[in-house]
């Protein structure tokens, strides 16, 4: 039987560098203090950063109105849409299907009647060995209809459940591991979370910081 689930509906779609500013800096407002998405992704400072250099491009293309001045303006608006991609994808990964919980983080809510189920665990996961000190690269292959994927991570026996601990959560298909110690193995493995369900866990990947 179908059940109802509720999605974020993002609203970036035709909208002016102005308003995009205002909608990245109320999401900010309503996500700080807010109990139900304790860990942004991404951090909010870092949407308030973008705010603040798309507002001062478009400041910038207003006064001159240059072609430099532009492209500036639509580097900056597209940084902004990227991020508040990702945002959105972690509200919906954190919801857990609840409309005020969705509209708390100031998105709007969209509904389909689709019943929920699951997605394939991302493939192909690997954890690779870089030259720098404590760090570790992963990357693995994007699933389709995907919002977001949880990364977890152990530095003991993987077959001990006990050390698995969310690492992050990321739209991208990669990411950076640092800060870890040196000669040590981690344990990597993945979740895909989208409005269908959540994935099994993935095949997991280990590897040794340098």
């Amino acid at each position: 039987m179908g059940q109802f689930t509720f999605n974020v509906r993002l609203g970036i779609s035709g909208i002016t560098p102005t308003t995009l500013v205002e909608k990245g800096r109320n999401h900010v407002t309503m996500l700080t203090g807010n109990a139900a998405f304790v860990t942004p992704t991404p951090p909010l400072s870092r949407i308030t950063a973008a705010c603040d250099a798309l507002d001062n491009a478009n400041q910038a293309y207003d006064f001159n109105r240059g072609k430099v001045e532009k492209e500036a303006r639509d580097v900056a608006a597209n940084e902004l849409k990227d991020l508040l991609r990702e945002l959105a994808g972690y509200v919906q990964a954190n919801c857990n299907n609840e409309k005020d919980l969705i509209l708390s983080a100031g998105f709007d809510v969209r509904r389909s009647a689709s019943p929920l189920g699951e997605l394939p665990a991302p493939g192909n996961v690997r954890a690779l060995v870089t030259p720098f000190t404590g760090r570790i690269d992963l990357r693995w292959n994007g699933v389709r209809g995907r919002l977001i994927y949880a990364v977890y991570m152990t530095a003991i026996d993987p077959l001990d459940p006990a050390g698995w601990n969310l690492l992050t959560q990321t739209s991208k298909n990669r990411h950076t591991v640092e800060g870890l110690t040196s000669d040590r193995v981690y344990s990597f493995r993945l979740q895909t979370i989208a409005a269908a369900g959540v994935s099994p866990m993935s095949d997991l990947a280990s590897a040794k910081a340098a």
